[in-house]
């Protein structure tokens, strides 16, 4: 197995997991505030990732990019609070599929700032990514949705926690980043969940573990995908989220994905695809 297949062999898992998480997420939603559930995941986290902190020492905390990690803990914890909300009032396919405004972001980010080949193509699947958006929540003929302005705010900041992350995996192990992206991300959100905390019950601490574990592993799978393949490469592996986000709502919670949904993720599904395949041979804008 080449190299670029091993990345989107992790890439591809993540993202089911993430999808597993999501409806974990949703169940916990009815009982707790979406920053409390927020910050229980993130301090969990350390629960998960203890047997690897004992195991690998304190080696596994060295880094010269401690600033980075606090931007993007930061950042990451922001989209969170956001992202918590947004799936506790939309349909888990509407939500993944406006979640795909994120990659769009992300590909504007690494043609600028980490020297990713960007060509006219990949300014298409911007323009293309945009489009899926406004078929999506059609502005002027339906009511947008909080939880539908919440994701689209939460679309930038996931694009520059992850465009920070590659950044980083330059220099540092996949597992000293999901580390400090636990610990920001906690710091970042404990006062807010303290004035909105209630005492949760065994099953949603239960719940929150389990979704701290699917999170944390998640977030290691990607990292080690991203480090073996480009960002944009890795873009279509995680498409087939849509897909699970899709059965798993219809499944699970009776949801019926508007028709509109579909053309739109579609739109965005298809764009973002035909920049992966974009290669070195186009005309580059940068």
């Amino acid at each position: 197995m080449s190299q670029t297949q091993r990345g989107l062999v992790w890439v591809v898992f993540s993202g089911l997991v993430f999808v597993t998480f999501i409806i974990v997420i949703r169940y916990v939603g009815t009982n707790l505030h979406p920053i409390q559930s927020a910050f229980i995941r993130y301090a969990l986290s350390f629960v998960v990732l203890l047997p690897i902190i004992l195991k690998r020492g304190s080696g596994i905390f060295v880094t010269r990019n401690v600033g980075r990690y606090a931007i993007r803990g930061f950042c990451h914890a922001l989209g969170v609070l956001l992202w918590f909300y947004a799936i506790t009032q939309i349909p888990v396919a509407e939500a993944t599929a406006l979640s795909y405004l994120s990659p769009v972001f992300v590909l504007i980010g690494a043609g600028l700032f980490l020297g990713e080949h960007f060509s006219i193509t990949r300014l298409f699947t911007v323009i293309a990514g945009l489009l899926g958006v406004l078929i999506i929540l059609r502005p002027g003929f339906i009511e947008i949705s909080t939880g539908a302005i919440a994701i689209l705010f939460s679309a930038p900041l996931f694009a520059l926690s992850k465009l920070l992350v590659k950044d980083l995996l330059r220099e540092d192990e996949s597992i000293t980043t999901v580390l400090y992206l636990s610990i920001f991300a906690t710091l970042t959100l404990f006062w807010p969940a303290l004035w909105v905390w209630t005492d949760p019950s065994i099953i949603d601490l239960s719940l929150l573990l389990l979704a701290a574990v699917l999170a944390t592993l998640s977030h290691y799978m990607m990292a080690r995908g991203l480090k073996l393949v480009d960002v944009t490469v890795a873009l279509p592996a995680e498409l087939l989220m849509l897909v699970w986000a899709t059965l798993f709502g219809m499944y699970l919670f009776d949801e019926n994905p508007s028709i509109w949904a579909g053309i739109g993720g579609a739109v965005i599904v298809f764009s973002l695809w035909m920049s992966s395949r974009d290669q070195n041979s186009q005309p580059s804008i940068k």
